[in-house]
């Protein structure tokens, strides 16, 4: 794990956000239709150029499928979480 002040809020929130389309296998147009989001806001997120309002980031979190604060975890921490949540939603798929 990187070193605890380099794990800024945005720099979890950007990680998450890649293992969450990754997971997903969504691109960043993808993702933000699922949260009602453009695409360059996913973008500029995932970059760390902007910090999310709370109520986009409710909308990531719904989106995503995963309480909010889950977002907002180390990478190492909330990849659980956001592989349960992309399973169910493939297992729904199918």
């Amino acid at each position: 794990m990187g070193n605890v002040r380099e794990m800024t809020s945005r720099v979890c929130l950007a990680s998450n956000l890649r293992a969450a389309r990754s997971l997903f296998r969504w691109s960043q147009e993808e993702l933000g239709l699922q949260c009602g989001l453009k695409r360059t806001y996913i973008g500029a997120l995932e970059r760390r150029e902007v910090n999310p309002g709370i109520d986009n980031l409710d909308k990531l979190a719904l989106g995503v499928g995963v309480l909010a604060h889950v977002l907002l975890l180390s990478p190492e921490l909330a990849y659980a979480e956001i592989y349960v949540a992309s399973s169910a939603d493939s297992e729904s798929e199918g």
